[in-house]
């Protein structure tokens, strides 16, 4: 064989095991292997990719997807699991999530049903909920039509007779805290997870009677990035009237560092709460009505700084009649104050507020009076501009109100839904309904 002959032959071989090398190296980081190059393409130097700016395109294109789907990237590859459990890759999720709320309004439905069904004239409140907690979630618009409301699975559990009876249901980025009779329950119904609290020192939910307030919230310590559970409790209890009177809370920390242990807040609240509510979480702050039976009669609710855990008052709207105990508080949009009582017998009105640290002070808005005929005020869920009406819900139907036309629509009603799956349960006793932002919040330290 010629010298230049072996050097083709030998240029060649090289040439073949460059392209073999070069085909090993075009695996990315998901193990995925790219297709392979052609033997007849021209050898030539590929261009150097800067692994940084791979990884900046995968995370961009990562937070555009929902939660089911990066849960199951998370066992695609290292470097994927890596990048979606990054606290800061979830707290970028979920504000790419609420973002979307405004045009895309999600809610999440939790039916309450009974094991037996109880003859209203035996018992005022039934003690007989079914411990299988099920939740839906649903996209609702004004201008949607109601037979195209779907409601789809989320999640379920069965907690085998654990409480007796369920309070109302609160959420907060992605989680739903649910209170019961006798325990504080935790979930992220997207990721599936969920935790069980342990006993207060304080408050033994299990105990039960008179000593328990049943008063909780769940929020955000934005300095930490952690989530607190809070929960009241009654510290004496007044010989002439045998009420309870000096209030007192105490903090768990989810997934905290304290080991899971509750502790006491260190300064009480300046007067008690009422019972059997679940606070209202905005900015980092919890809201709970003042207990009507106060001697003060304070026109005021109570707000507790989670980051600071130093207690408030926030008055009431100046316009609200005195005498209208009746009110109802919700968060809009994540960051505002609502406030909805009947102001007549058929006028309902709407107030706002920022819940900022300097405006927890300031003067509400008065927003909206609407025409509705009602003796118990509706939850508002949105209102203009970021809706075509205003959103409510009562009981087991949630209505538009459209301020131009004065006109009342039933939107849908939650019980003739269509919900995805087989509906199995039956024994209907009510609703809990709230906007809803999907996210991959953790509420387990592993």
């Amino acid at each position: 064989m010629t010298g230049r002959r072996r050097r083709r032959t030998g240029e060649r071989e090289a040439d073949r095991r460059g392209l073999r090398g070069r085909e090993r190296r075009r695996v990315c980081g998901c193990g995925v292997q790219a297709a392979k190059t052609s033997t007849r393409r021209k050898s030539r130097t590929a261009p150097r990719r800067n692994p940084e700016l791979m990884e900046e395109l995968v995370t961009e294109i990562l937070l555009l997807l929902p939660v089911k789907s990066l849960r199951r990237f998370e066992s695609v590859c290292k470097a994927w699991r890596s990048i979606i459990s990054d606290p800061i890759f979830i707290r970028a999720h979920l504000r790419h999530s609420a973002s979307k709320w405004v045009q895309n309004p999600c809610f999440i439905i939790n039916p309450h049903t009974l094991d037996t069904v109880v003859p209203e004239e035996e018992e005022c409140w039934p003690r007989t909920f079914s411990s299988h907690l099920r939740f839906y979630k649903c996209q609702l618009q004004c201008d949607y039509s109601p037979k195209n409301n779907v409601a789809t699975f989320l999640h379920a559990k069965d907690f085998n007779g654990e409480f007796n009876s369920l309070r109302y249901f609160k959420h907060c980025d992605g989680l739903v805290f649910a209170p019961t009779d006798t325990r504080l329950y935790v979930f992220n119904p997207a990721t599936r997870e969920s935790i069980t609290l342990p006993d207060g020192y304080q408050n033994s939910l299990r105990v039960g009677g008179q000593g328990c307030c049943y008063c909780a919230g769940l929020g955000l310590d934005s300095s930490t990035g952690k989530y607190k559970v809070v929960q009241a409790f009654y510290r004496s209890v007044d010989p002439s009237t045998n009420m309870w009177t000096d209030m007192g809370m105490e903090v768990f920390t989810i997934a905290g560092d304290n080991g899971g242990d509750w502790r006491e807040i260190a300064s009480d609240p300046p007067y008690p709460v009422e019972r059997f509510q679940t606070a209202v979480t905005v900015n980092g702050f919890l809201f709970w009505r003042i207990a009507k039976r106060h001697p003060e009669r304070l026109r005021a609710i109570l707000h507790l700084s989670l980051e600071e855990e130093e207690f408030g008052i926030t008055r009431l709207p100046d316009s609200l009649d005195p005498s209208l105990d009746a009110f109802v508080l919700d968060v809009l949009y994540g960051r505002d104050l609502c406030l909805t009582a009947c102001t007549s017998e058929t006028t309902l009105t709407i107030w706002t507020l920022p819940a900022v640290q300097e405006g927890l002070n300031s003067p509400w808005e008065r927003r909206y009076s609407i025409e509705f005929e009602s003796s118990m005020p509706c939850h508002t869920l949105s209102l203009p501009p970021f809706s075509n009406g205003i959103v409510l819900w009562r009981a087991d139907t949630v209505y538009c109100y459209d301020p131009a036309t004065s006109e009342l629509t039933a939107l849908c009603e939650l019980n003739h839904m269509r919900y995805q799956g087989v509906r199995t349960w039956k024994n209907l006793f009510t609703f809990n309904f709230n906007p809803f932002t999907e996210s991959l919040v953790r509420i387990t330290s592993s």
